[in-house]
């Protein structure tokens, strides 16, 4: 690595230690995470100004970050948009779990569709299984009990 290479990394690692570069980092996360979510409700910025009875420059400083972020202004944009927004404290060094929502849902909708074939198959199986014992009961003469320790065994 050249000095001026080194200077620069040097120069890049004491940047992230200020907290003001910390905090505009996270302050933009905020606005592009926002931003995103407006675009993929199908909303113009000048639809969500209008649903939210603001100015259209006030969505572009909310959507660009360039304003301070309250907590009633992220509420607002996501209820404009059918959105819930959840707040992660972690320490530093842990990672965020990021959860597809629509993921989630098509894995919990498959596993209710194959808990109903389960249940399907069960009671095909248990239904098997009387026909099963009323014939070998008709033919053979075994009590239930005898007939219940042959399929057992």
């Amino acid at each position: 690595m050249s000095t001026l290479d080194h200077d620069f990394s040097g120069l890049f690692e004491a940047l992230w230690e200020d907290e003001e570069i910390q905090f505009e980092a996270k302050a933009q996360d905020v606005a592009i995470a926002l931003a995103s979510a407006v675009h993929q409700a199908g909303l113009s910025r000048a639809e969500l100004a209008k649903k939210l009875k603001w100015k259209p420059s006030r969505v572009t400083k909310v959507l660009t970050g360039s304003t301070n972020l309250t907590l009633k202004t992220i509420f607002e944009v996501c209820r404009a948009i059918g959105l819930e927004f959840d707040v992660v404290l972690r320490k530093p060094c842990e990672q965020v779990d990021v959860v597809d929502l629509e993921k989630q849902r098509s894995i919990h909708q498959e596993a209710v569709s194959n808990l109903e074939r389960s249940r399907q198959l069960l009671d095909a199986v248990n239904e098997l299984h009387r026909k099963v014992s009323q014939r070998a009961l008709a033919t053979r003469h075994y009590t239930r009990e005898e007939c219940h320790l042959k399929l057992v065994a």
